[in-house]
This record gives structure tokens, C-alpha cells and sequence, in this order.
């Protein structure tokens, strides 16, 4: 059991709280009641900070909810706005193609169209390592298929 809740348990009732204070001065026993009171108090405070922002929350939501109905909106416009640049609603890479040209092991020259990222054929990978080329240094200028 932890320390809240041993607590909880002797003040939950009238004897513990007597058997707990028994040997307590009332001077004592008013100073402790005085800062309960206090914790009260902020405690208090504290739920009437929180429901006044809730409540402000659920006006400001009701005006936005008039305001889209004299619009004629609903939320599952908001969600087609966004999807509407893509058939299925998932953003669509721009991603460049290029005609590049590299040698294979036995010398010759093949072109191959791709992009500058993702997978390349074998030899091309070997080609790139063996010459410590990048990718880019391959492309052949104004041919695209």
C-alpha cells in the first residue's frame, strides 16, 4: 500500500482520525487543519480553472459547429479536401527519372531509365563501386524514353 492510500485509509474514518491524533495538541491540530483548508481551497480553484476552460472549449466548439451548419459543412469535407490531390489519399512522391548510362563488366556501354533513388540493376551497382561514381554522374543528358 502506498502512501496515499494508507493515508486515505486513516482518514477515511472518525477513530482512525481520533487514534491517529491522540497525543496532538489542539493548537497542533488547528495548525494542520488550517493548511487542509488551504489544499481545499487550491484544490478548489484548480477544478473551476479546469471546467471554465472546458466550458469555454465546448462554446467555442458549438459556434464552429453553427457556423459550418449555415455553411452547409460537415467533417468529412475536411477529410476529402485533403485527399483530393490522390485517388486512394496517400501524398504522391515526385521522384525524377533519368536515362543513365554505365558499362558493364565486359565493357559495354547500356543505357538504363530509373530514378535517382531506390534499387539498381546489379551491374550498374558494381559499375558505381568499381569507378567511385555517383549515380548522378551517369546521366545522359536530354534522352528520356
Amino acid at each position: 500500500m502506498n502512501i496515499a492510500d494508507e493515508l486515505h485509509h486513516r482518514l477515511n474514518s472518525k477513530t482512525r482520525i481520533r487514534a491517529l491524533f491522540k497525543d496532538v495538541s489542539t493548537h497542533e491540530l488547528e495548525k494542520i487543519l488550517n493548511r487542509l483548508n488551504a489544499v481545499h481551497a487550491e484544490k478548489l480553484q484548480a477544478r473551476q480553472a479546469a471546467d471554465e476552460k472546458r466550458q469555454k472549449k465546448l462554446d467555442k466548439i458549438k459556434t464552429i459547429q453553427k457556423e459550418m451548419e449555415t455553411l452547409g459543412l460537415t467533417l468529412s469535407d475536411f477529410g476529402s479536401i485533403e485527399s483530393a490531390g490522390s485517388k486512394d489519399g496517400r501524398k504522391r512522391r515526385n521522384v525524377s527519372k533519368h536515362t543513365f548510362q554505365y558499362e558493364t563488366s565486359a565493357g559495354e556501354p547500356v543505357q538504363w531509365f530509373g530514378s535517382t533513388t531506390g534499387r539498381l540493376p546489379k551491374e550498374f551497382q558494381v559499375y558505381l563501386e568499381k569507378s567511385g561514381k555517383k549515380r548522378i554522374d551517369c546521366i545522359v543528358e536530354g534522352e528520356q524514353p
